[in-house]
């Protein structure tokens, strides 16, 4: 029985908790994370600098792909407790 008190979101509507370097973010179940997104997620303040690269590495990704990388211009389906490692460091 549903709850009167909490409408209940049509199925394309539902979020899901994402964790980006440990942070939680809300998420509709069917956005796509994009490597600029995860970047953007996992640090308030994105580092800066001439020489910086970005690393995305994700798990608990969907069956098909349950973990793996990003590298720009790619994207992954969002799933409900999946988590991001986003690290930057310096090319030399």
């Amino acid at each position: 029985m549903s709850n009167p008190d909490k409408p209940e979101k049509p199925d394309d509507t539902k979020d899901v908790t994402v964790y980006f370097n440990g942070r939680s973010k809300q998420l509709n179940k069917n956005s796509e994370i994009t490597f600029n997104d995860a970047i953007s997620y996992a640090f308030a303040q994105p580092p800066t600098g001439d020489n910086l690269q970005f690393t995305v590495q994700y798990t608990k990704g969907h069956s098909e792909k349950p973990k793996g990388s990003l590298v720009e211009g790619q994207s992954v389906k969002a799933k409900d407790g999946m988590e991001f490692d986003v690290t930057a460091t310096n090319r030399s």
